[in-house]
């Protein structure tokens, strides 16, 4: 398949306003036009995993929605950036969906370090906030703030913008804040996350 030099161009741009939030005119009309770390919605994590590691990923992850209705309608894999040459984030993870023997992505995450620094991780955003309204031209645009589901306790916060294609398929701009034994307990990444995501996984995500 014969890739242009303006596809491709439009890819390395959502990368580069990400590191250095550069200005510019080049319009993303689709979720697959976008890549991070080097991943495009609709690539085949093949690409970038044996089928042997996927599989003993997929068993590391598999209680990490044990609270949606259908845990398993998708699987996720962790990509850590001591393991792999990162340009911008600690670490990646991407889903598919489960028993899809192609291995599709239909989700992919970059996370980057905030931790105790709310307030960083929020000036972030919206530096990558501005540049991608200028290389996407037809969206809509939503703020969610709240408690994380993922807290009992109710001290963890998200606080997100919202990019939604008319397809559905959407950009997710988050800083995640969370109870500080919490987050050490499990060892999560506390800070900014930039999601690129299916309408399909939007929806079983939010509990449809």
């Amino acid at each position: 398949m014969k890739i242009t030099s303006y596809y491709i161009f439009k890819k390395i741009l959502f990368s580069l306003i990400i590191i250095l939030s550069l200005q510019s005119f080049t319009i993303a009309d689709d979720i697959q036009d976008l890549e991070i770390e080097g991943m495009s919605i609709g690539d085949s994590l093949l690409n970038y995993m044996s089928e042997a590691d996927i599989k003993k990923e997929i068993e590391i992850t598999k209680d990490h929605y044990s609270y949606l209705e259908d845990p398993l309608r998708f699987r996720e894999v962790y990509f850590f950036s001591n393991n792999n040459n990162f340009n911008t984030y600690k670490t990646v993870s991407v889903m598919f969906k489960n028993n899809d023997n192609k291995y599709k992505i239909v989700f992919i995450r970059g996370m980057k370090d905030y931790v105790e620094n709310l307030q960083g991780c929020i000036s972030k955003r919206s530096e990558i906030s501005e540049q991608i309204e200028t290389i996407i031209p037809k969206y809509s645009k939503d703020f969610r703030e709240g408690k994380s589901r993922l807290d009992k306790s109710g001290k963890s916060t998200t606080n997100n913008i919202y990019y939604i294609f008319n397809s559905g398929d959407g950009i997710i701009l988050a800083c995640n804040n969370w109870e500080e034994k919490l987050r050490k307990k499990n060892n999560w990444t506390e800070g900014l996350s930039v999601v690129l995501r299916t309408n399909e996984v939007g929806s079983w995500l939010n509990g449809g």
